[in-house]
């Protein structure tokens, strides 16, 4: 059987037929400039005669595949090529693959969807009081919750994770009013302004690499000595998590239930409708009811 000139180049019948005729004919391009100048004469370190045939075996190949001035014969050189493949299997693949293409769009519409409805009250106007928490289907109203910061733990590394260094509190009264005790305060603040969405366990993922980082910047804690600059990486480590990265590593495992040994996540208002961005309350260690 006679060369197929894709074939001289080195190409599959499976790569020329996953790209596109704009994309084929671009490769094929660069490998024909590529091809010539190591298989020309004058730079050929093997027999001037090999070179002299390799290198007009080449020009005759593109000369077939030339799209710009005979799309024709590339064309139906391709064709032929292209029934080399194992028709079974690369049919079978085919299948497969647009089955796999189907299934990650509804996967991803779907954690459009549920996204949407978690963050559907940021849309809305401040109200008073703020939705309960009760509104996402948490377990209970009236609780206390210990959580330990994640991003200072992640950027004070001599900070140990003991309860005062990055700990802070929400409270949930019995009538579903959230209230937030950050770290190295005294006093709950209402937190009218903060939706929780739910929890993950920790031992489900490892946190940190999907948290946002600031460039060249270190951000000052109640809880540190004043004056002294915390140590740590040149990017800082934030509460923060990209919509895309929620949805992709989170969504699929968020429970509506407060649990000990958990991140907890929440929405911002103020900082989603900024940024975009869900947030991470921390990791929750204690849970009492008022």
């Amino acid at each position: 059987m006679p060369k197929n000139p894709f074939e001289i180049f080195g190409l599959t019948p499976e790569m020329v037929g996953e790209l596109s005729e704009k994309d084929l004919f671009g490769l094929l391009k660069s490998l024909y400039r590529t091809l010539l100048k190591t298989f020309h004469p004058d730079t050929s370190r093997g027999k001037k005669s090999d070179g002299d045939q390799k290198a007009v075996e080449l020009n005759l190949a593109f000369e077939a595949l030339n799209l710009d001035r005979n799309p024709a014969s590339f064309r139906k050189l391709r064709k032929a090529y292209l029934n080399r493949r194992p028709s079974t299997a690369f049919q079978n693949s085919l299948l497969l693959k647009n089955q796999l293409s189907i299934q990650l769009e509804r996967e991803n519409r779907l954690a459009d969807n549920f996204l949407s409805y978690l963050v559907q009250d940021a849309q809305r106007p401040e109200q008073e009081p703020a939705p309960p928490p009760s509104s996402v289907k948490l377990t209970d109203t009236g609780i206390r919750l210990g959580l330990l910061d994640v991003a200072i733990n992640n950027n004070i590394r001599q900070a140990s994770w003991i309860l005062g260094t990055n700990y802070k509190q929400l409270e949930i009264s019995p009538e579903g009013l959230l209230s937030i005790k950050s770290v190295g305060r005294r006093r709950f603040s209402r937190a009218n302004f903060i939706k929780l969405l739910g929890c993950v366990p920790v031992d489900r993922m490892d946190i940190a690499p999907l948290l946002e980082r600031m460039p060249g910047q270190f951000y000052r804690y109640p809880a540190l000595s004043p004056g002294i600059d915390p140590p740590g990486p040149k990017l800082s480590v934030v509460n923060l998590i990209s919509q895309a990265n929620f949805k992709r590593h989170i969504l699929n495992s968020l429970v509506p239930f407060l649990l000990e040994r958990a991140y907890l996540f929440s929405l911002n208002k103020a900082e989603f409708s900024t940024s975009g961005h869900i947030s991470l309350e921390g990791v929750i260690v204690k849970l009492d009811h008022l």
